[in-house]
């Protein structure tokens, strides 16, 4: 029953915008599944969908969704993807580096930031908006910067 319920958790996050677990829940019921918003949970965990943000058009802030994981993407191309999409602002300061994003989705490219292994960078810090990547050397903090914006605004 698990196998199944959680086959067609990823076929409706793959055909279709689910912002929600009770969306999701909504939408399992109606197949025939009945949840718990624990199962859910835990069904959420383990398939490595993530909840990213999407552009609301009605400019009344962010809205989510989840999204299937990409084990496809190399961490250079996640990289690419997280920075070109969900960065905002980059600002410096000696050897940090201060990353700006929407709201929720600091945790994404903070993690993709910390996958590339990106030599001169020690590790990231995340809250929910905002990154703190600290760099091994104050001297190669102009040559992360400009690497991050070069990500940024490449298509």
């Amino acid at each position: 029953m698990k196998e199944r319920r959680q086959r067609a958790i990823l076929t409706l996050v793959a055909t279709r915008p689910i912002h929600s677990q009770e969306e999701l829940a909504a939408m399992l019921d109606s197949q025939g599944y009945e949840t718990t918003q624990a199962t859910i949970s835990r069904d959420i965990k383990e398939l490595g969908l993530a909840k990213v943000p999407i552009k609301n058009g009605n400019g009344n802030g962010h809205q989510f969704k989840y999204v299937l994981p990409s084990p496809q993407l190399s961490f250079a191309s996640r990289l690419h993807r997280a920075v070109t999409e969900l960065v905002t602002s980059i600002q410096s300061s000696v050897n940090l580096i201060v990353l700006r994003t929407p709201p929720g989705s600091a945790m994404l490219v903070a993690t993709a930031i910390d996958e590339a292994q990106w030599p001169e960078i020690i590790g990231s810090i995340a809250g929910d908006d905002t990154i703190m990547v600290i760099v091994r050397d104050p001297k190669e903090t102009p040559i992360i910067v400009q690497r991050f914006i070069d990500l940024r605004e490449s298509t």
